[in-house]
């Protein structure tokens, strides 16, 4: 991290031309993504973000300037470091993470915050369509009509990761796998592709809290893993995070969301096969990573296998 922090102040010193006075760690740098600071300087904030690993920067600078109309993220100036690593300076935004304030809200904010989470949402999902998914490498990108038989060989490759590792709670993730299975006949049909956040909870939410405005939906953050595909998995990451503990969440979420774009039915059709599939997902990796990670994915599992006769309850209503 001191390397990082030493090279941040050379970064700031030959492009942005202003004295650091501060730099603070604000990302998760224990998932060895990429390493994110607040820089103070003489003049204002900013946000730097140093990657970690290759290729994840070309979906920032390519995704990021499509929101300009949404969103107030911007690009200040970008580069490579002599390490090699990859950089982007962006500007500060003022705000709270969702995830630091959700607990002290009552429950008309967190239904009024999740009516403009799913506004945005859609907006974000709105700006354009594709007819290929995949990632920005014209070589990583297939036409929409392969779309279902991908998911189901993407799943197999998870599935044989977590049977490869001597991975703990194996009777609650071999149950998961078998539900994951049934479901590979409910995936959807992908007709277009939209852009997909794939990492959109309240970690990469900002709010804005004032005593004259209340809470005010400021900005989304974090595009390096944005690809373009099934848009409606950024929004069972929400329900893996908050909707499966408070439903009723879910009407005001939806009703923002369609304020914009339509839900399809088969949101609900594979909404059983996506919700376990991002247990799966999870489970295949994190426990190297963060055994933290892991067990709330391995609760989460448990919990939802024990919802599983009432998932109908969590439909998106039509």
């Amino acid at each position: 991290m001191r390397e990082m922090m030493d090279a941040t102040k050379e970064i700031f010193r030959e492009y942005i031309k202003e004295d650091v006075i501060e730099i603070m760690p604000c990302g998760n740098h224990d998932l060895n993504r990429n390493w994110v600071y607040k820089v103070t300087t003489d003049q204002q904030k900013y946000i730097i973000k140093l990657f970690y690993k290759p290729n994840k920067r070309i979906r920032e600078l390519t995704v990021v300037p499509m929101l300009e109309a949404i969103n107030p993220l911007r690009v200040i100036h970008t580069g490579e470091w002599t390490s090699g690593h990859e950089w982007i300076i962006y500007n500060h935004i003022e705000g709270w993470l969702l995830d630091h304030i959700i607990d002290e809200m009552d429950l008309d904010q967190r239904r009024y915050i999740f009516n403009k989470i799913g506004h945005m949402t859609a907006l974000f999902h709105a700006l354009n369509t594709f007819d290929h998914f995949g990632d920005w490498n014209f070589e990583k990108q297939s036409p929409v009509m392969d779309y279902k038989q991908f998911v189901i060989s993407d799943c197999e490759r998870m599935i044989e990761n977590i049977k490869n590792q001597n991975l703990p709670d194996m009777d609650i993730l071999n149950k998961a796998i078998e539900i994951v299975r049934a479901e590979y006949e409910n995936i959807r049909n992908l007709k277009v592709a939209r852009l997909c956040h794939r990492d959109l909870d309240g970690r990469n939410i900002l709010i804005k809290v004032s005593a004259s405005e209340g809470l005010k939906l400021e900005a989304f953050l974090d595009f390096e893993k944005t690809v373009m595909g099934n848009e409606y998995l950024d929004i069972i990451g929400f329900y893996r995070r908050y909707f499966m503990d408070e439903p009723k969440l879910i009407e005001h979420f939806f009703a923002g969301y369609e304020s914009v774009l339509p839900i399809d039915e088969s949101f609900n059709q594979e909404l059983r096969f996506n919700l376990y599939r991002a247990g799966i997902d999870i489970c295949s990796w994190a426990l190297d990573v963060s055994d933290t990670f892991y067990y709330e994915t391995v609760n989460y599992l448990k919990r939802l296998e024990n919802y599983d006769d009432h998932l109908k309850t969590l439909y998106a209503k039509k």
